[in-house]
């Protein structure tokens, strides 16, 4: 009997949480906006026969050697991110995004695979999803792509996680990296070696000068615990001034408000969350963390 293991059980966690919060209100302002439709979004496992690829997906001729490599990897680690679909018919579905990951499952002869059923059939939505998915793209492409979903769909980051299958910090670091000075911007898809992590650590400096220098010593291998440690000597060398404090007052007097109303029975609502999100994001940046 083919074996089941499916999405890695964290994932699986966050992906229920998220589309249940994305669904909480039962098709509120969030819930419509969501792919400029109807915003329903469901997650379910889907035997492979009744999925097909996309006829006119340029890249479904992907090569052997490129899907037994991940073939192996999903054997030994699972799948970590569902692929994502669209119901054309009574159970017959279309795959979105994750046309490699589905011929890995059938080349482990697995019966079902974990898929996100999106309800939409807008172009550029199903344009925007498959990119932020490709493999082959930079993260920097990968995120300004995802910056075009989010806009263009009026998506939270909570829903655009879903559709990368990570958390909602992980889009928030994500978009953060396109704050990078211009110039790493356009050089970073020529370092193929930088990590990620590298960009994100950088993105969170918030001093040009020294985001420049080390861009140059990460060309050359620097390492992520490095930037850290940049980041926690530049934060210890430069004290809060006065001015910092009496703004620092005022934003714990803004907390202690919106704690009362709280504790008063008062709710936020859905772009009070998103407000408060960014907000995180913003003083993220400014510890350095």
């Amino acid at each position: 009997m083919a074996s089941k293991k499916g999405l890695d059980v964290a994932n699986t966690g966050l992906l229920k949480r998220t589309i249940s919060r994305a669904a909480a209100g039962g098709g509120g302002t969030s819930n419509r906006a969501l792919f400029g439709l109807s915003g329903k979004m469901r997650f379910r496992e889907i035997p492979l026969g009744q999925i097909e690829p996309d006829p006119d997906q340029p890249r479904r001729n992907a090569q052997e050697a490129d899907i037994a490599t991940l073939a192996a990897s999903i054997e030994q680690k699972g799948l970590l991110q569902p692929i994502n679909v669209r119901e054309i018919a009574v159970d017959r579905f279309m795959i979105i995004a994750g046309e490699r990951r589905y011929w890995a499952f059938r080349q482990l002869d697995r019966e079902t695979i974990p898929a996100l059923v999106l309800d939409t059939d807008d172009a550029q939505a199903l344009a925007l999803i498959e990119n932020v998915q490709r493999v082959d793209l930079h993260a920097i492409d990968v995120a300004r792509s995802l910056e075009r979903l989010v806009e263009d769909k009026g998506l939270t980051q909570d829903q655009a996680a879903v559709l990368i299958g990570k958390s909602q910090e992980y889009v928030a670091r994500l978009l953060g990296i396109l704050r990078l000075p211009t110039a790493i911007q356009e050089d970073a898809p020529q370092q193929s070696h930088v990590s990620v992590s590298v960009l994100m650590e950088l993105s969170e400096l918030g001093d040009a000068t020294l985001q420049a220098q080390l861009w140059e010593r990460a060309k050359a291998g620097l390492t992520v615990k490095a930037v850290r440690e940049a980041k926690q000597q530049r934060k210890a060398s430069s004290p809060a001034p006065a001015a910092h404090r009496t703004t620092l007052r005022a934003l714990h007097k803004g907390v202690a408000s919106l704690r009362d109303l709280s504790d008063g029975g008062s709710r936020l609502d859905d772009a009070d969350r998103e407000a408060l999100r960014t907000l995180r994001s913003a003083i993220d940046t400014l510890l350095g963390e």
